[in-house]
């Protein structure tokens, strides 16, 4: 009987089985904890084979989590290309953009927290070198046009920081709870929010916080003899 033959892939497709071996180490194993052997068994080749794709274990990373990145950059640019502050649909707009943020983030919440918030060295490097300028100006931009908002003085951190730490901050809740949020149900909250703001009755409402008990007197220390 003939031995089957091995299909041969193409150079991109080996990438990508690389890729995906490496984001379910990087999970598994956390990024240092991680080793390029296991990342090449884990895709079926030699170790030697991998360094012919990635020079290092962080540029493995970088493109484990920079590809989803880019390629969510681009959807989002696409789907709301042609919404402007003063359509009727402006609102839709920031919907999708909450819904695709957030899906994005619950994909991806978990290899993100192995290097930004594991190891702080690192995650310094990658957020301030690859993160922050790949999605910092794309969000502010399309959050500005569609709302017709814009920082003060040009500064694109506000918009970024505050859709940012809403999404993952939610993202990353339902993955250490165990219970992932619908993104629908949670894509049309946040745009209520960031659209109607806080209803009136709530921001007239008076706030008060209950007394604080005072701390019960500590007694003296008896004294050495």
């Amino acid at each position: 009987m003939a031995t089957p033959k091995r299909t041969r892939l193409k150079g991109e497709e080996r990438r990508q089985l690389i890729l995906e071996a490496a984001r379910r180490v990087f999970l598994e194993s956390g990024f240092a904890g991680a080793r390029t052997r296991r990342i090449a068994e884990e895709a079926g080749i030699t170790e030697a084979l991998l360094y012919r794709f990635f020079p290092s274990k962080l540029a493995i990373y970088e493109a484990a989590v920079l590809q989803p990145l880019e390629a969510f950059v681009a959807d989002m640019l696409a789907a709301t290309g042609e919404i402007e502050a003063r359509s009727d649909n402006r609102e839709d707009g920031l919907r999708r953009i909450n819904e695709m943020l957030f899906h994005f983030m619950q994909e991806s919440a978990p290899f993100l927290a192995v290097v930004l918030l594991s190891e702080l060295n690192e995650g310094r490097r990658f957020y301030q070198n690859d993160f922050h300028p790949v999605l910092s100006k794309p969000i502010n931009d399309v959050v500005s046009r569609i709302t017709g908002w814009r920082s003060p003085k040009g500064d694109s951190s506000l918009i970024f920081a505050a859709m940012l730490g809403v999404h993952m901050g939610l993202a990353i809740d339902g993955l250490l709870r165990g219970a992932p949020l619908d993104e629908a149900q949670v894509a049309g909250q946040l745009t209520s929010l960031f659209s109607d703001g806080m209803p009136d009755e709530a921001q007239h409402a008076v706030v008060s916080f209950p007394a604080r008990k005072p701390a019960a007197p500590r007694k003296p220390r008896a004294a050495a003899s």
